[in-house]
């Protein structure tokens, strides 16, 4: 096989690749092989005839088209390797005006779709200034810590006022459908039910906000149409509770022995001077994203890409397949997202292709910094990443190389991309400010103008 590129017009690569008269032969003996045992032969029991007996009885053509797609899908990866090009669609073959047959050799004459071609210079994403959250820790935020731990061993005291939100109700409850039939399941005794957990059905938590221990209530809620038990979705069920007691949770004091008991430090001090450490770690290795983050947004405006629609109707339909699993965790669809939000599939497809956009342009601009880099995936970063991957299914990086086969070349790509965005929060000249502080300094007219922002879906960045 000899393959030649002929010529890149914007984004289509024309190539031919050539096949020799021996390598076709040798492809309609494989076809004929493996497929021998279909045909049958007067006076041949299946799979014992010939090839040339087959030709003859069939038509000389009987096995050509089967060795071209054969041969095709052995040598198209190599010819693009060959000419250093990937194609991001299927490609279009021509095999007009000429005569497959075997004993001669033929050409394909193929066009395909590849990435667009990004120039970026070292002054597109050296010393990018960004602004980002600083990382000193204030004696708030240390204490708000504590706050979380003392909260996590707070006990349940009974109190008597009316219930509010996150505190726990102990009641009894009775379900009825709408014909007023009770259902199975839908019944309980001296059930703990802290508000706000959102443990029952959208709006029942919220009803018994302000009821007292000896009340009764009766409470109408819709149950999703989504609903697990198909009886009941959709419905507005009734539900009669009884209510024992409210109560409420109370922490322990912020102090030596909370320290004792939570972590393993002795006192009080030497655990908020850890807990202020690694407040600091993590907001540095947030920033590290945030740098990142901020940098590409910077990067992003400034350079141009003509994008090949199949790459961006292909990132739709990976973040179509995302969202299904994401969907499937809640015991959902998305065909039952599209019923609830009164969407149709193409709709769909047209509030993501923002995002999609978004993601193969970055996606294009860091890999193109990488090349610009030259940087390099050492097999030692490879087997890592491969390693980490094969933590997911129980197999050791060897067996995950095996899984991934040819698509190894991507997870590469990828490894490149993270170090192309290293190199690019390195070289940036980092803004730390405090928002807070900036919060309030703002006028009443900015802060105005920025709920009203949010609400409109705020920064389209």
């Amino acid at each position: 096989m000899k393959a030649e590129f002929l010529n890149r017009e914007i984004n289509t690569v024309s190539m031919k690749m050539e096949i020799t008269a021996e390598e076709f032969d040798s492809a309609i003996d494989k076809v004929y092989k493996e497929n021998r045992k279909r045909f049958t032969v007067p006076g041949f029991r299946k799979g014992k005839a010939t090839r040339k007996m087959i030709e003859n009885f069939y038509g000389a053509d009987v096995f050509i088209e089967d060795a071209v797609s054969k041969i095709f899908n052995e040598k198209y990866p190599e010819a693009l390797e060959e000419i250093g090009y990937e194609p991001v669609d299927y490609p279009d073959v021509d095999l007009s005006d000429q005569e497959l047959k075997a004993g001669s050799g033929f050409t394909f004459n193929i066009k395909f779709l590849t990435e667009p071609e990004v120039t970026v210079l070292p002054g597109d994403y050296m010393g990018i200034e960004v602004s980002v959250p600083t990382t000193k820790v204030t004696e708030k935020d240390v204490n708000s810590q504590l706050r979380s731990y003392a909260m996590r061993n707070a006990r349940l005291v009974t109190v008597d006022r009316p219930a509010e939100m996150m505190d726990t109700v102990v009641l009894d409850y009775k379900g009825f459908r709408p014909d007023g039939v009770q259902f199975e399941g839908g019944t309980a005794e001296n059930h703990k039910l802290k508000l706000g957990s959102n443990e029952f059905v959208p709006g029942f938590e919220d009803q018994l906000v302000g009821v007292k221990a000896g009340e009764e209530k009766e409470i109408e809620v819709k149950f999703p149409f989504d609903y697990p038990e198909k009886s009941l979705a959709d419905q507005v069920i009734t539900f009669k509770c009884t209510i024992h007691e409210v109560k409420e949770e109370e922490p322990p004091e912020i102090n030596d022995d909370l320290a004792k008991e939570c972590s393993e430090f002795d006192t009080i001090d030497e655990w908020k001077e850890d807990i202020e450490k690694k407040l600091i770690e993590n907001k540095k290795m947030q920033n590290q994203n945030n740098i990142k983050n901020e940098a590409m947004k910077e990067i992003y405006d400034e350079i141009i890409v003509d994008i090949p629609e199949v790459m961006i109707e292909h990132e739709i339909d990976e973040l179509l397949r995302q969202f299904e699993e994401q969907l499937s965790y809640t015991g959902a669809n998305l065909q039952m997202y599209l019923q609830e939000t009164h969407t149709d599939i193409e709709e769909f497809r047209e509030q993501i292709r923002y995002d999609a956009e978004r993601k193969v342009k970055s996606r294009l601009i860091v890999q193109a910094i990488a090349k610009n880099e030259g940087i390099e995936v050492s097999e030692e970063e490879l087997t890592e990443e491969l390693r980490k991957m094969g933590v997911q299914y129980g197999v050791d990086a060897e067996r995950m190389r095996d899984l991934v086969g040819n698509d190894i070349k991507y997870i590469k790509n990828d490894i490149a991309s993270k170090k192309a965005l290293d190199i690019i929060a390195a070289n940036a000249v980092v803004n730390e400010i405090d928002y807070d502080q900036v919060e309030a300094q703002k006028s009443d007219q900015q802060k105005l103008e920025d709920k009203v922002a949010a609400a409109l879906g705020g920064d389209q960045q």
